[in-house]
């Protein structure tokens, strides 16, 4: 397991007397074996003060992956192929945890407060994009491996072997709907270098530090290859992310003044659901109902007084309530009968 639970909140430290580093890590979203989360309606996927994009498109009869993120247990180091999209060469999550995210191209994370930086977060390549940089497509020929010159650099004064390849990340963040001029790179493979020896591709868990973006309510995910095609890039555009650690408000902290007298009732519940806001500090909070999966069922503005949700479409079972005032998150665990 992890070094840090998420059981414990993740409770690291704390800056002044408000903001604590919060780490998603996955671990309580519910998978069978060697599976995988998806979505056909697109709904995103929660876990404590970030929700991750998630889309799905349908060719056919079948359900396709398409976009954003997708958490998963599957375990998979040697599949190199289109088959295999949820596999890392590091084999388990960071740390030799079970779950872990599986990021695409150009994907999305929403934060729950635009008042939270992102500490950081894990990186680390997937088998897919591992095998395609160090061997090539050598089935069809769609992509070639990092530092051949062969139907690229031919013709040129390049060397056998020593094209200037690379693939990265570039993380960009937003705060109300405004991109940073600042941006993160972590490079996933790196084949620029004169000396041969040091070319390297990404096959352990790394550290990305973003904590020099500041203050964001988004991050969004751009990924770039050397190896671009007539279609556009032939390098698989997966990554895989773990341990999502933003500095910002959790649950528990200053609930006497903002949350401490907010009821949430009745317990269990049935077809109506009430939340009772005693507090002007309270009132405008944005409320997020999720399934145990992070699946984001119902989003609604709390005012001061008494708000009442129809839930009579919801079926049976345990529900995550989080209530966010841009400043603390209360969470709770609710039950419908």
């Amino acid at each position: 397991m992890k070094q840090i639970k998420l059981t414990a909140l993740f409770l690291l430290m704390v800056l002044g007397n408000k903001a604590q580093l919060v780490v998603s890590d996955f671990e309580t979203f519910s998978l069978s074996p060697g599976s995988y989360y998806q979505d056909t309606t697109n709904a995103p996927f929660s876990s404590l003060n970030a929700a991750f994009t998630h889309q799905n498109s349908k060719f056919g009869n079948t359900w396709y992956w398409t976009g954003g993120f997708a958490y998963t247990n599957i375990s998979d180091s040697s599949n190199g192929t289109f088959t295999n999209l949820y596999g890392v060469k590091a084999l388990k999550g960071y740390n030799g945890s079970d779950n872990f995210v599986i990021a695409q191209d150009r994907g999305v994370i929403q934060l729950a407060s635009a008042q939270n930086t992102v500490d950081g977060f894990y990186v680390t390549n997937t088998t897919f994009a591992y095998k395609m940089i160090l061997l090539g497509d050598t089935a069809n020929g769609f992509s070639r491996k990092f530092g051949d010159t062969t139907g690229t650099g031919s013709g040129t004064t390049i060397a056998q072997g020593g094209y200037p390849d690379f693939f990265k990340i570039t993380i960009k963040g937003f705060k109300n709907g405004q991109m940073s001029s600042d941006s993160v790179e972590f490079f996933l493979a790196d084949f620029r270098f004169q000396n041969n020896t040091l070319d390297y591709v990404i096959d352990t868990w790394q550290w990305v530090n973003t904590s020099s973006l500041g203050e964001v309510d988004s991050l969004k995910f751009w990924m770039y290859s050397s190896d671009v095609g007539q279609f556009g890039i032939n390098t698989p555009l997966f990554f895989a992310l773990d341990n999502f650690t933003t500095k910002g408000f959790i649950a528990g902290q200053g609930e006497d003044n903002v949350f401490a007298s907010t009821k949430v009732y009745p317990v269990p519940f049935h077809d109506q659901l009430s939340i009772f806001i005693n507090s002007k500090l309270a009132s405008n909070s944005q409320l997020q109902l999720t399934d145990l999966h992070g699946r984001s069922i119902l989003l609604a503005e709390l005012q001061f007084g008494e708000n009442t949700l129809d839930v009579s479409a919801l079926k049976p079972g345990v529900y995550l309530l989080q209530m966010n005032n841009g400043e603390r998150v209360k969470r709770l665990k609710i039950v419908k009968e």
